[in-house]
């Protein structure tokens, strides 16, 4: 059964490793991971499905990984500084085989991209607030709703489970916000931050699907399809969202959020 869904953003600087003292100009963000792998211990999670933005990401399929999670950040200038986590084969089943029954395009893999920081800066943040095991999904260039109905499956197959369970999208929102970006401004980069933002706190998927897809490529931003896989996911159970952080530096945005779930008390 799920009990908590996150957004958690993914940019490697929040490493220290990589950051060398930078991080400090997102310590707010890491406050709120702190407060996520807080929750997660709270609740006891055994189970986390990790919707990965950096991983295989085709035309039009999803992905997930059917062996054990190992990279790296080498692509960051960092080798060394590795990831690897266990697959949860089982779920990773019961996913694929919702996935089919719905008619979605999911694809078991054996292969990952190697340097997936959308993966590796939340396992390597959670550390041990995650379970032993994990199983990862990647979005896709399908249309958005595609992304929703894709978590609309995900969440009957993980209501069948009877471990505690987490669903946390990958994301980091958009990367054209002002004139620190690397890619410069977007003149309605503010406003996509923005409708993301409310859509989030609503927890309404039908605000997220209609932004233009073309704009959404143009402000640069990663976080609107794995949300819709969550709110997807999360479509049966009594979800409230909650914003603990929404920061800025270097132009881009980054939005940490727990989901909570209310049950009726018997």
């Amino acid at each position: 059964m799920i009990v908590l869904g996150t957004v958690l953003p993914h940019p490697p600087i929040l490493l220290p490793q990589i950051a060398q003292g930078r991080e400090v100009h997102v310590q707010a963000t890491l406050n709120a991971y702190d407060a996520v792998a807080k929750r997660l211990q709270e609740l006891n999670v055994q189970r986390a499905l990790l919707i990965s933005t950096h991983g295989i990401v085709t035309l039009n399929r999803f992905h997930t990984l059917r062996a054990n999670l190992s990279g790296d950040f080498e692509r960051f200038g960092h080798p060394g500084l590795t990831f690897e986590h266990d697959t949860d084969q089982q779920l990773v089943d019961a996913i694929v085989e919702a996935a089919q029954s719905a008619d979605a395009p999911l694809t078991p893999t054996p292969l990952w991209e190697q340097s997936d920081h959308s993966v590796g800066v939340p396992i390597t943040l959670l550390d041990d607030a995650l379970p032993d095991q994990i199983t990862i999904i990647s979005i896709s260039f399908r249309p958005p709703a595609d992304h929703y109905q894709l978590g609309r499956a995900i969440g009957e197959a993980l209501s069948t489970i009877d471990e505690p369970t987490t669903v946390i999208a990958s994301g980091d929102a958009v990367h054209r916000l002002n004139e620190d970006s690397p890619k410069g401004p977007h003149p309605r980069g503010e406003e996509v931050q923005q409708q993301y933002e409310t859509a989030l706190a609503n927890w309404d998927h039908e605000s997220l699907v209609a932004i233009d897809e073309s704009l959404r490529r143009d402000v640069d931003e990663s976080v609107i399809s794995p949300t819709l896989i969550l709110m997807g996911a999360l479509n049966h159970v009594d979800a409230r969202p909650h914003i603990l952080c929404s920061e800025h530096p270097w132009g881009v945005g980054y939005v940490t959020a727990l989901v909570e779930i209310v049950r009726e008390s018997s």
